[in-house]
């Protein structure tokens, strides 16, 4: 064969090499690894702040404040949440009370079962407000998956690329199922394992009973109303 002929045959092979690496939408890259990787990507975690507002009193928590608090901490524990802000007014007639609450509300986090490092102090300017509330709060995060579909044909394969949707329903539903999508962002610390919990898990599931905890009705979302 002619030797033009040869050079042009050679290039005419490395342009449609070049047509079939060619990718679009969430495909895998040199830089991002896999199609698997690529969709990691399409995952959206937000937080969504939990709080209660409790009222100032000179004299500290009262009994309603205490129990709304137990109620708080379910819900915390429920969502897997990490760090609790209490956050209290340092100005105005009401901030020796706010005060004097917001230190007793962190001890009855301590005794219901919330790590004392777990919780950060802080104050803001109450401004106006004769009795702006003490707020105590932690972020809820919530994942929102990609949505999957729109198939090319399957039997179209002569771009030498992963199909459109390749990985896409395992990355959805993986971050769907996961307890706390704060996981998704970071890792958490590392904590000793629980032995006597486990020995009560198994002596339930050996005897047939439930090893799931019962739903605690005062765990409730959002709390907007102030407590007094």
């Amino acid at each position: 064969m002619h030797p033009r002929i040869l050079l042009l045959s050679a290039l005419s092979a490395a342009a449609l090499l070049a047509g079939c690496a060619t990718a679009s939408g969430p495909q895998a890259t040199l830089t991002s690894g896999t199609a698997l990787d690529a969709w990691a990507r399409e995952i959206k975690v937000t937080p969504e702040p939990q709080d209660i507002r409790l009222a100032p009193h000179e004299t500290g928590l009262s009994v309603n404040q205490a129990d709304a608090l137990e109620g708080f901490v379910t819900a915390w524990m429920q969502a897997e949440a990490r760090e609790v802000i209490i956050r209290a007014s340092d100005t105005g007639p009401a901030a020796r009370g706010s005060n004097r609450v917001a230190w007793d509300a962190r001890d009855r986090l301590v005794s219901l079962g919330v790590p004392a490092g777990s919780i950060r102090m802080t104050a803001f300017d109450g401004g106006d407000d004769p009795k702006p509330p003490v707020v105590i709060s932690f972020n809820r995060y919530v994942a929102e998956v990609p949505q999957c579909g729109s198939w090319r044909n399957l039997s179209h394969s002569n771009d030498n690329r992963s199909y459109d949707n390749f990985g896409c329903a395992v990355t959805a539903n993986m971050a769907a199922q996961v307890a706390n999508p704060q996981d998704l962002l970071s890792p958490r610390d590392t904590q000793p394992a629980e032995g006597g919990n486990r020995d009560v898990m198994y002596g339930k599931y050996r005897k047939g009973e439930a090893t799931g905890s019962q739903r605690d009705e005062k765990a409730s979302g959002q709390v907007s109303q102030v407590v007094n």
